[in-house]
């Protein structure tokens, strides 16, 4: 592999972890607290309290999962950088990486089914129909309420 092939492949793969990284940040609106979102589909305060419950008893965890993805991203980042690894050496990070981000998406997709677990078949409902409602006019995926 070229050196600027192999600069190129860093810049591509960092850019794509960057995005991985946002969208992520931009996971953080609880929905749960909107007054939008209470009021539409009729949340109620007990509700929000377990939902909230739900979220902090896992914040740790998701915070943690998400600290080794950022260490295995960047120690993948740093073996192609320094073009010195076995390609079964990048393979073996590039499983460290994966397996990290799918701890943490499944961690984050349990406790958002947790979360969907408290609500009635018709807050659910309302709860997807503004999504995508939200989704089809294009607004900002920080006030997706999954």
């Amino acid at each position: 592999m070229s050196k600027t092939r192999g600069c190129m492949t860093v810049v591509l793969l960092t850019a794509v972890l960057s995005f991985a990284v946002a969208a992520e940040a931009t996971q953080r609106f609880k929905w749960w607290q909107s007054d939008e979102v209470v009021s539409e589909i009729g949340l109620t305060e007990e509700q929000g309290a377990d939902i909230e419950a739900i979220f902090q008893s896992l914040r740790p965890r998701l915070r943690d999962l998400a600290r080794l993805l950022h260490r295995e991203e960047d120690e993948l980042t740093a073996i192609m950088h320094a073009m010195q690894a076995e390609e079964w050496e990048v393979a073996l990070q590039i499983d460290k990486v994966e397996a990290a981000r799918s701890a943490l998406s499944k961690t984050r997709t349990l406790m958002l089914y947790r979360m969907h677990r408290t609500l009635t078949a018709d807050q659910s409902e309302a709860l997807h129909a503004m999504w995508e409602r939200r989704r089809s006019h294009g607004e900002s995926s920080s006030r997706n309420p999954d």
